[in-house]
């Protein structure tokens, strides 16, 4: 284990974590799962366009990926949120509980693509 990498994790989890926090605080309390929602899918774009940044020949250090995206990005994303609010709404209106899934899935996926392609074309 590389103590270095593990040193920029930890710190990058820390930065995360309050952007996170900041985000959903930012929601009033009965907002639902949009906080939820707006830090999954923007996660997921920003990661889309780090690796896309990567497949276009940037020069990223080994730090820089893993502290983004294992430690900034990886505590700024929530899949634990996101499956207790759908558990949640489950129990209230499946169809509510689709929905969710579905906008946060496609959504995430789609926006990592989109960002992924879009930074290749950028920087290309």
């Amino acid at each position: 284990m590389d103590v270095r990498l593990l040193a920029l994790v930890a710190i990058g989890g820390a930065i995360g974590a309050s952007l996170r926090y900041i985000v959903q605080s930012s929601f009033e309390p009965d907002s639902g799962p949009y906080a939820t929602v707006v830090v999954n899918l923007l996660g997921s774009l920003i990661l889309g366009a780090t690796f896309g940044a990567l497949a276009a020949g940037a020069v990223l250090s080994e730090g820089t990926v893993t502290m983004l995206g294992t430690g900034i990005l990886g505590s700024f994303t929530t899949m634990s949120a996101f499956a207790m609010d759908y558990v949640e709404y489950s129990d209230k209106s499946h169809s509510t509980a689709i929905t969710y899934a579905i906008i946060t899935i496609i959504g995430s996926i789609g926006l990592a693509w989109t960002g992924y392609r879009a930074t290749i074309e950028i920087i290309s």
